[in-house]
């Protein structure tokens, strides 16, 4: 019975955020179509030529929908997470080392995203997904600055608010880090629904983990991902820089860059808990 508790509660925040975003995502739907049989003309020709663009914008309020419901529980956890910790360990790394961590973050973020992304395309996988050809054209379909707001800003703070802020927090507490870690990532990369992005998401997810366990702020997996995704929603856009990334040498060189960087963030962490 205490095992099911236990799992009923990690699992809650996640249907919870699924069920906002879906009822959501009906109200939306609804009052497009309303809108365009409303107005029609110029107006539905609009909508209708840019549908990639309203499809991306509906599913951004829709995350901000999603994530409303879990503001209490995330504020619950984060209390408990700093009282924790200021209990255990008085020392915060980020605070100590600052610009050595966000600087780490970020270059990781880009070498391990695209180092991933190179990976996955070099031996074939990301044209093994039929599913995940359909997820990145609408993806790459919204307009430009859309876009960057959506995967810049939007989707990484609902997600991390989601699997890192809730789930992780509550796997921390009700088993331990290392549990928490992996099967963090594990969840977030099923979330995406394919598995080209399930691989690529359970491992990017594994490391955001890492990084949060690490510092003990939650901003360091969020701007982790903000980065992550805004280097591969970039890059993809110039043809000439996966050309020269996703390649053997490319993808080996920023594979390695990334491993270097989470040495560097484990001394860190290490030295900040002495």
């Amino acid at each position: 019975m205490e095992k099911f508790q236990k799992t009923w509660e990690v699992l809650f925040p996640y249907l919870l955020y699924y069920l906002a975003y879906n009822a959501a995502y009906l109200i939306l739907a609804f009052a497009y179509q309303a809108t365009v049989e409303r107005f029609g003309g110029a107006y539905g020709q609009f909508m209708t030529a840019h549908a990639a663009t309203v499809v991306g914008v509906m599913g951004g309020l829709c995350m901000l929908a999603g994530i409303l419901p879990l503001l209490p529980m995330l504020k619950k956890e984060l209390e408990s997470r700093i009282t924790a910790k200021r209990m255990t360990d008085p020392v915060n790394v980020v605070e100590q080392n600052g610009i050595n961590v966000i600087v780490l973050t970020v270059v990781l973020a880009v070498t391990a995203s695209m180092g991933w992304n190179a990976l996955l395309t070099l031996i074939g996988f990301t044209d093994s997904s039929q599913t995940y050809q359909e997820v990145a054209d609408r993806q790459y379909g919204v307009a430009f600055a859309v876009g960057l707001v959506l995967y810049g800003l939007i989707s990484p703070l609902a997600e991390e608010i989601v699997f890192r802020g809730v789930i992780y927090n509550r796997l921390r507490r009700l088993y331990n880090p290392t549990i928490g870690i992996v099967v963090s990532g594990v969840l977030f990369g099923v979330f995406h629904g394919n598995p080209v992005q399930g691989v690529y998401g359970a491992c990017l997810g594994v490391m955001m983990a890492y990084l949060y366990e690490r510092s003990g702020s939650f901003r360091i997996p969020f701007l982790f991902h903000a980065v992550a995704n805004l280097a591969v929603y970039i890059t993809a856009r110039f043809a000439g820089i996966q050309e020269l990334l996703f390649t053997p040498a490319g993808c080996a060189a920023l594979l390695a860059v990334s491993a270097w960087c989470l040495w560097l963030v484990y001394r860190g962490g290490r030295a900040g808990h002495r």
